[in-house]
């Protein structure tokens, strides 16, 4: 099998990879769908446009739009223009850090990486992207820093914080003002 470094040699057979690796990104069925008919299209070198995928699918409009709209905040899916035309790219499919099936927010990694003095297993910054999404990346922050304070370094006792604050009803401007 290909290395993923191998990805965009000319030889590689992007949509064979995606579908041989299809169940590690946990898409639904219409996102499936969309992701390998964007595959193809652009390897076919034809012209990608939501249209164009409601055709080759059958899917609606509207459930074409929402399944793009998915793998982009997925960032499996991004888009650049070339000639005046809008490119659709499958490349977070290929990325070795995407296919850890989260997105990670690189900052509150290295601040954690940071304040532990040593680089996060894999679960620990699964575990810290998922505090990224539901909270303020300013209030994981401050719940590290005071983590570090009582000498509790730990991811469970910064999400312990958190889910204090929550409870309380703090935002992060109460918290940046110092209410705890």
């Amino acid at each position: 099998m290909p290395e993923l470094t191998d990805w965009n040699a000319p030889w590689f057979n992007r949509t064979f990879w995606i579908l041989d690796h299809l169940e590690k990104f946990k898409l639904a069925p219409n996102e499936a769908l969309v992701v390998l008919t964007i595959s193809y299209l652009n390897d076919s070198r034809q012209e990608v446009t939501p249209e164009t995928i409601t055709a080759k699918t059958g899917l609606v409009l509207e459930e074409v739009d929402s399944a793009i709209d998915s793998l982009n905040e997925a960032g499996y899916l991004s888009f650049t223009t070339r000639n005046h035309k809008l490119k659709f790219l499958l490349d977070g499919l290929f990325d070795d850090e995407l296919n850890q099936y989260h997105v990670l927010n690189k900052s509150l990694i290295s601040e954690f990486e940071r304040e532990f003095g040593r680089p996060l297993s894999g679960s620990e910054m699964e575990q810290i992207s998922r505090l990224g999404d539901e909270y303020e990346e300013s209030m994981v922050i401050r719940a590290l820093d005071e983590a570090a304070a009582y000498e509790k370094r730990s991811i469970p006792y910064v999400e312990t914080v958190l889910t204090d604050w929550k409870k309380k009803g703090l935002s992060a401007e109460d918290i940046e003002r110092g209410l705890r």
